[in-house]
């Protein structure tokens, strides 16, 4: 078959593409498929097609593309599938032909031998698909995620093509990844919690599905709620290695990367800390150190604080080894109770500033490492409150500055799935509304006037320099001041224009 491998780049970054995908492309080209694989930024979508079109079999797309964007590349005219992390929302509304669900090495190379065969998809286990009468059904069980047969043999294609903006010389190699781990220790029931979603009930999504859809949707979603409400990786997996055998996976990941050209690895798994100094003394061990400049990791503030002496132990091998260490993607989100308690963060605003403040202290101290740049800010939320955000941004100013560039109008929570606590808190409060170009579904704010502060934040930071790295939280200053000042509607409407008009730079500063 001719298969094409796209992986969705919404935000043009020169990174490497994600890992899996380029396992599979080695392994559909043993099986003897031809095998295409390309970047697809939105602006490059048009040109995507173009190249495609009449030359490819089977399209093969990671879960990150919205509705609408797929809509577009159906024009290519081949069997569309999805996979990824958000794949079951894809089965459930998207436009796709079919979503493999779960792992994905094994049932993508089978799936491709039953289409090239003319034979039922649904005969491979972890494909899912809409029949004719929009019923969704399911293939066989699929198989425990295991990690060392996801990996396993590890050969990454990393030779991708690029539609869109001209990328760097170099990004396919610029810090690809190295898996650890699938799925995430923060696992606590939502539910059982209480707090904003005590009164909120489990349920599943409102489509025909076949018993045993309707079963593993159940069992395996629906009834697996944890962790942070707006995030779909508590559902993928548990898949750990015990630690010996996870430094040796790491290791011969790393080898062949670096054995590539790579000078940076991005490290996957969200605990990071306790393997990041044996593994550095690997590196060492086996001469990897002197090729290599970086390694990525991501956590989550609550890790940060309970694993600092890991981390100091893991900054100390940094020191040795002369990698640097850059510890990003923590998700700090914002330093309100109330929005802290509408993800499910599992800890307070102080001590969720403490650990900005560790990494920020930690950054100033230490040349090898780096723990200020890239983490998440997603302070809008249906019940959103002006006082809240303003205590977010002013804890920002104040405290962790390097947060600042993620504070913006278009900060606000996904809706990826709806079977998460909070696409139900959101359904249960008439907020809910279709979004069939994005994820099926999208929001609006429980007070009317933040729907209207969020619109004009957005027109002030769009009239911004673009240079301004803080634009964003200046712009909803902006007007949170007028929605103090003018509140009702009409005061609030002029108030607004009269901002408008005015010089952006004046008002939000850079």
């Amino acid at each position: 078959m001719r298969i094409a491998l796209l992986q969705c780049e919404l935000e043009h970054r020169h990174q490497a593409p994600h890992l899996a995908m380029c396992l599979y492309a080695t392994d559909l080209r043993r099986d003897g498929h031809e095998v295409r694989c390309a970047l697809v930024n939105p602006r490059g979508l048009d040109q995507a097609v173009g190249a495609l079109q009449g030359r490819c079999d089977l399209l093969v797309l990671d879960s990150i593309f919205p509705f609408g964007l797929i809509r577009r590349l159906r024009a290519v005219g081949a069997t569309t599938v999805v996979g990824g992390h958000n794949a079951l929302q894809h089965a459930l509304r998207g436009p796709a032909d079919l979503a493999i669900v779960g792992a994905g090495r094994r049932p993508l190379r089978q799936l491709a031998r039953a289409l090239d065969a003319g034979d039922d998809p649904l005969s491979v286990a972890g494909v899912w698909r809409r029949d004719a009468r929009g019923i969704l059904d399911c293939g066989p069980e699929p198989p425990t995620l295991d990690l060392r047969r996801e990996l396993l043999p590890f050969e990454p294609d990393l030779d991708w093509e690029a539609f869109g903006p001209p990328r760097a010389p170099g990004s396919n190699l610029r810090v690809p990844s190295i898996v650890a781990a699938v799925g995430c220790p923060w696992n606590r029931s939502v539910l059982g919690d209480a707090g904003p979603y005590g009164a909120v009930r489990a349920r599943l999504p409102d489509v025909a599905m076949s018993p045993p859809a309707r079963a593993r949707v159940l069992r395996d979603f629906v009834e697996r709620e944890g962790g942070c409400t707006f995030c779909v990786l508590r559902y993928t997996g548990p898949a750990t290695a015990p630690r010996r055998e996870a430094l040796d996976l790491l290791l011969e990941q790393a080898r062949a990367l670096v054995d590539l050209g790579a000078r940076g690895l991005s490290l996957q798994t969200e605990d990071p800390l306790p393997l990041l100094a044996p593994l550095l003394e690997r590196f060492a061990a086996t001469g990897l150190t002197d090729r290599l400049d970086e390694l990525h990791v991501r956590s989550i503030p609550w890790l940060i604080l309970r694993r600092r002496q890991e981390l100091d132990a893991a900054i100390a091998a940094a020191e040795t080894s002369g990698v640097r260490l850059v510890l990003a993607q923590v998700g700090f989100e914002a330093f309100d109770a109330p929005t802290l308690a509408a993800w499910h963060k599992g800890l307070r605003p102080e001590e969720n500033l403490e650990a900005a403040r560790i990494l920020a202290r930690l950054t100033d101290t230490h040349e090898a490492f780096v723990g200020t740049a890239g983490h998440g800010m997603v302070p809008l939320h249906p019940w959103t409150t002006a006082d809240g955000l303003r205590r977010t941004i002013e804890a920002c100013r104040r405290h962790a500055p390097f947060l600042l560039p993620g504070v913006h109008p278009a900060a606000r929570v996904e809706l990826y799935d709806e079977w998460s606590p909070l696409f139900w808190r959101i359904e249960d409060a008439g907020l809910l509304r279709p979004a069939p170009d994005r994820f099926g579904w999208d929001w609006d704010f429980a007070e009317p006037d933040r729907g209207e502060a969020g619109e004009a934040a957005a027109e002030l930071r769009r009239r911004a320099p673009a240079a301004a790295p803080h634009a964003g939280a200046g712009a909803l200053e902006a007007t949170l001041e007028v929605l103090q000042s003018a509140p009702d509607r009409a005061g609030r409407r002029r108030a607004w224009r009269r901002l408008l008009d005015r010089e952006p730079a004046a008002i939000i500063g850079g």
